[in-house]
């Protein structure tokens, strides 16, 4: 900043010279006796409109104005007759013949002096001028402490505002509400710290949804690999015990030589196997995102449907069905998709029912209070019935069997429904209450 001082008392100092040098040159250009050759000039000039003022008055009103041009003009200047002015032969500068109303004869106005002006004049300018040198100096000085003053302390300001706006701190603001180019300047030094700090704040979005995204893609592959190993593991006992029941059936082996038998049982499982398949291959087109679009669906429709399908295993185990199901009940998704999903929620509700339980469907819409938009809410109740606080968590990963047994279902039943509907946004969950074990759907 003293570099800044230094250069606009150099500024002003040179602007200060330049403004001396041509009011010197404007004094040399207008005042008349500022040079010689300029007087003499001048001199001769008023000296012949004062000899044509003066022909043909009186000589008392010739002597007045005289003597007014001389003390005015600091010149020497007198009038005589012709024959005077012959006899002693003055010299002069200047002579002009005029004739007077009240006298006779020939009168001669001489005009002399005037040189010395210009010279005194000259020596005033040349002691005057270290004068005003030196006060152009001292306003130098002044108006460069004042101007570098003026100009610092906004530019001091924005320069730490730049620094902290350097180090990602954009809390701060020019408070600078001037109208020239400072003020501007101020004025968009602001704008760049709201769109750096909006542009910042953007980019911390974007790189914390990058770093979910990146974390969600590791847990999906975590899954994947867990998945897959579960896959060949489930795959691998069907496959050793059909291959067993073929060899055993072609050695003709002990109790394998009933081969009608066997080939019956060689057949259920391959069957089984085969749904095991499908269950793969669905779950990797929904992880593909190989489905089709959403659209609206009767929810209540999919569930008359699938509650339908377990009429017979209903009436086995004497269970008792409490069905509240509204009518034209909207849900967003894929229709295939939510069938095997709660098809898989309503299979495993009667399933594990007791004989002689309850199982209870509820199915309503509700507007949220926070958002004001209804709500579609699923519920499915077994009773009674009880699962272990350590195997909820667990209950929708794949090949997780609450039971422990192992030996019933593929493992991916609540698996793929959890896949579906997150697939259609729904927030799902089961818990234990009062009543039994309860499944919760909301969208």
């Amino acid at each position: 900043m003293k570099k800044l001082s230094i250069k606009m008392f150099l500024s002003f100092l040179l602007m200060s010279l330049l403004i001396i040098g041509a009011v010197y040159l404007c004094i040399c250009f207008l005042v008349p006796y500022a040079g010689e050759k300029k007087n003499e000039e001048y001199l001769n000039e008023i000296s012949a409109q004062l000899a044509e003022r003066c022909m043909n008055v009186s000589y008392a009103e010739a002597e007045e104005m005289i003597d007014d041009m001389a003390l005015r003009e600091g010149v020497g200047a007198k009038l005589i007759d012709a024959d005077t002015y012959l006899k002693n032969g003055a010299v002069v500068e200047l002579f002009f013949p005029l004739r007077l109303s009240d006298r006779d004869g020939e009168y001669v106005l001489c005009v002399t002096g005037g040189a010395y002006r210009t010279k005194a004049f000259q020596r005033s300018m040349l002691l005057g001028l270290p004068f005003v040198a030196a006060l152009a100096v001292v306003l130098s000085l002044v108006g460069a402490k004042i101007f570098s003053y003026y100009m610092r302390k906004p530019i001091v300001r924005m320069s730490k505002i730049a620094e902290r706006m350097a180090e990602q701190d954009f809390g701060w603001y020019c408070p600078d509400e001037r109208d020239d180019e400072i003020g501007v300047l101020a004025k968009s030094l602001n704008r760049l710290s709201d769109e750096l700090s909006s542009a910042l704040s953007k980019l911390n979005d974007k790189n914390l949804y990058l770093k979910n995204e990146i974390e969600l893609e590791k847990e999906r592959e975590r899954r994947r690999m867990l998945f897959f190993s579960g896959v060949s593991h489930e795959l691998k006992t069907p496959i050793s015990v059909a291959i067993g029941q073929i060899d055993g059936m072609r050695e003709g082996i002990g109790v394998y030589k009933d081969r009608d038998k066997y080939l019956e049982k060689c057949s259920e499982t391959l069957k089984g196997l085969l749904d095991f398949i499908n269950e793969i291959l669905l779950v990797s087109h929904i992880d593909m995102g190989d489905v089709k679009k959403e659209e609206i669906l009767k929810i209540d429709a999919i569930l008359d449907e699938e509650t339908a399908f377990y009429d017979d295993l209903i009436s086995e185990r004497n269970i008792g069905l409490v069905y509240e199901v509204s009518d034209n009940v909207d849900f967003k998704g894929d229709e295939r998709l939510l069938k095997k999903a709660l098809g898989n929620v309503l299979g495993n509700a009667f399933k594990y029912t007791p004989e002689g339980g309850k199982v209870s469907i509820r199915l309503k819409k509700e507007e949220d209070r926070e958002t004001g938009s209804v709500k579609t809410e699923l519920t499915v109740t077994n009773a009674p019935a009880h699962i272990d606080e350590a195997h909820l968590p667990h209950l929708f990963e794949a090949f997780y069997r609450a039971d422990g047994s192992g030996t019933e279902g593929s493992g991916l039943g609540l698996y793929i429904s959890a896949m579906v509907f997150e697939l259609c946004g729904a927030e799902y969950g089961i818990a234990n209450t009062e009543d039994g074990v309860e499944f919760r759907l909301r969208q």
